[in-house]
């Protein structure tokens, strides 16, 4: 008989993962990360946060396909608005950096730049974010007032 899975164990993975993100080791870091979705794969937070380890420890084509799973999960489930919000987040994440126009590759491709362009993918990253809160609380605001409940 499989055990159902606690909120406590998988905490317990998704800190240990962030704890290990934040000292560097990614590679510890995805193997939790992988262990936590393995041990509760509708978990959404798990899935999302491989995906960023992945994208982070440089490994582009893992970030994608688990980012792909967590976009499967969601439309799944008929989360279709989160579906769409996701893409976007993985698509800017995920995205080539930029190079300076009128510059040759080899000229943009200075530790600076790389800096310069993870530093504007950050901001786009958080911006889709707080466009997606604030879709979130739209939807929840208008589906309160359409039931007839109190704001």
């Amino acid at each position: 008989m499989i055990e159902p899975v606690t909120t406590g164990e998988l905490s317990a993975l998704l800190e240990g993962a962030a704890t290990l993100r934040r000292a560097g080791n990614h590679t510890a870091a995805i193997a939790t990360l992988l262990s936590a979705v393995g041990l509760a794969p509708d978990d959404l937070t798990a899935h999302r946060r491989l995906a960023a380890a992945y994208a982070v420890a440089g490994d582009r084509d893992s970030a994608r396909a688990e980012y792909e799973r967590f976009i499967a999960r969601l439309e799944a489930r008929g989360s279709f608005d989160a579906a769409v919000l996701e893409r976007g987040y993985a698509a800017t994440l995920l995205a080539p950096a930029p190079r300076p126009l009128g510059l040759p590759a080899a000229v943009g491709s200075t530790g600076l730049e790389h800096a310069r362009s993870s530093a504007l993918r950050r901001v786009a990253v958080a911006a889709i974010a707080i466009a997606a809160t604030f879709g979130a609380m739209f939807i929840a605001g208008a589906q309160i007032f359409a039931s007839g409940g109190p704001l």
